[in-house]
């Protein structure tokens, strides 16, 4: 059994991640899908402005940043015997670090102790916070030269 791990997020909206398990017996494969917020544009030229400057004032890039996925998962063993195998619970949870690299290319591996999975969890929301704000200023800037205003000069 797969589930994704999401610290802190209730109920999906537009900006979570939605992710796909798939197992083809010799691993798993993760798809993620992001779906990006939509943020209002339909302020003065200036409040756009106004925001902009704000969003680089607040913008920061975290040195522990990392765009990955943390995941959750149970498993059976290889014993004939064990519970995990007679309609027991499965073993784990076991916490994974999956990166998508390039087509075909995923870095995965196991998260053994929990200082690392409480790393992987920080690291994946600095760089979740870093994405969101990219994505609001990106379509700031949209916004603005849809106006025919200059992007520069901030």
């Amino acid at each position: 059994m797969f589930r994704s791990v999401f610290s802190g997020l209730g109920a999906f909206s537009h900006s979570d991640p939605i992710f796909f398990f798939v197992d083809p017996g010799d691993g798993f494969l993760i798809l993620s899908l992001y779906m990006a917020r939509i943020y209002d544009t339909a302020k003065s030229t200036l409040a756009l402005r106004q925001r902009k400057r704000f969003l680089l004032s607040q913008l920061q890039i975290r040195p522990d940043s990392l765009r990955a996925s943390l995941v959750e998962r149970f498993s059976r063993c290889g014993k004939a015997n064990c519970h995990c195998h007679h309609g027991g619970d499965k073993h784990g949870p076991f916490y994974y670090l999956t990166q998508c690299l390039a087509v075909g290319k995923v870095n995965k591996f196991l998260l053994k102790t929990n200082a690392q999975q409480q790393a992987a969890r920080s690291a994946t929301e600095h760089y979740r916070r870093l994405q969101e704000q990219l994505e609001e200023l990106s379509q700031i800037n949209a916004e603005l030269l849809r106006r025919e205003q200059p992007l520069g000069g901030e």
